[in-house]
């Protein structure tokens, strides 16, 4: 991705949410095989952030919406109270879930 291709994601309101929406989603389907996949879905989002804040707050949004998913999944197969039960590991699970896409979303003071 060249820094033009970038300039015109960070400028043109519709190629901006275009590329949001895009990033999300790729993501996400990196999400479902691994959860490095946190972190490369920041790190989408996160350059196609205006500044670095607008980056880790594109990073936390889209950890909240892996979380978002995951919930809705674990309730589709009736998961999700089971899950709920786990406690501790539960938590470990959100941390890791909001906290992966943040640090993903830094890639935006670098480029």
């Amino acid at each position: 991705m060249t820094l033009a291709v970038l300039a015109r994601l960070r400028t043109d309101p519709f190629v901006h949410w275009l590329g949001l929406v895009v990033a999300t989603a790729i993501g996400l389907g990196l999400a479902t095989v691994h959860w490095l996949g946190l972190v490369a879905g920041g790190a989408l989002v996160g350059l196609v952030a205006t500044s670095l804040r607008r980056a880790l707050l594109a990073g936390l949004g889209f950890g909240v919406t892996a979380l978002a998913v995951w919930f809705g999944y674990l309730a589709a197969i009736g998961a999700l109270w089971a899950v709920l039960a786990t406690g501790q590991l539960l938590l470990i699970a959100v941390a890791v879930g909001v906290a992966a896409p943040l640090v993903g979303s830094l890639v935006r003071g670098v480029l």
